[in-house]
């Protein structure tokens, strides 16, 4: 049977039309997938801006924590020895002999604990550069600074053996993650015993802090301002795309577990 003219045109017609739409379909998801780029690329700009300036608050944050953690140590610690060992120089009577060697060799001590503290005081300013020493000392010198005050039983359980697992950025909001619970016990808590575990194994950071304090209600503040701080350290988190569980028993303490993607 022989196709008429009037089939072929159809065809050429119908195929046609077929080729347009197909090419209109194809133009059509091709500016829907470069929009969907484009809003990805804003979004992935905001976000790293975001990120950025977050970064350069906890920078900030991290210093101004150690700024206070020197005027404290200065004025409870080396300005007690320093008053201690003027107050000592100054009663030292050369006619009794017996008793001026004895206060000569409390102030030799005096001053010996001084330079101890003090070097003990230059660990903690380097504290804020994780570059150079790396998450794990930083906590440990944070640890020895709150030991000073014989108050707190801290205990650090340290289980990461890739000593590869490091990134910069994210050790810094860690760290400044664990300074804000620790301030957070220290304010509210009434505790006297604190644990922290850092853990590292397929490619996730986990640090967790404990404590035997009051406890409070979780759900309460999550939602309200409290002086607790929960909205801020979540925000950090999902900048970090992790994960924070907060576990809290009145007067049975409080357990706090940060979960970040590492590197």
């Amino acid at each position: 049977m022989q196709i008429g003219i009037e089939e072929i045109k159809l065809t050429i017609l119908l195929g046609t039309i077929l080729v347009l739409f197909f090419a209109i379909m194809i133009v059509f998801l091709i500016n829907i997938f470069k929009n969907k780029n484009q809003l990805y690329q804003k979004e992935k700009q905001l976000m790293q801006i975001s990120f950025e300036q977050q970064l350069l608050q906890t920078q900030l944050e991290v210093q101004e924590q150690t700024r206070k953690n020197l005027a404290s140590d200065l004025h409870d610690n080396i300005g007690q020895l320093l008053s201690l060992t003027n107050v000592t120089l100054a009663s030292i009577n050369l006619a009794d002999k017996e008793k001026a060697i004895q206060k000569i060799t409390d102030t030799q001590t005096l001053i010996t604990r001084s330079i101890k503290e003090l070097r003990q005081l230059s660990k903690i300013i380097h504290s804020e550069q994780l570059i150079k020493q790396g998450l794990i000392q930083t906590i440990k010198q944070e640890i020895i600074w709150l030991q000073r005050n014989d108050y707190f039983s801290i205990e650090f359980m340290n289980d990461i053996e890739d000593e590869a697992a490091v990134n910069v950025d994210k050790d810094l909001f860690l760290y400044r993650l664990l300074q804000e619970s620790l301030n957070n016990i220290f304010k509210h808590a009434a505790a006297d015993k604190i644990i922290i575990h850092l853990k590292y194994n397929n490619n996730t950071m986990q640090l967790s802090v404990e404590d035997n304090g009051v406890g409070f209600n979780v759900e309460e503040a999550i939602t309200q301002q409290n002086g607790l701080g929960i909205p801020n350290m979540q925000k950090r988190i999902n900048l970090l795309k992790g994960s924070m569980n907060i576990h809290s028993v009145k007067n049975k303490g409080t357990v706090i577990l940060f979960i970040i993607p590492y590197p």
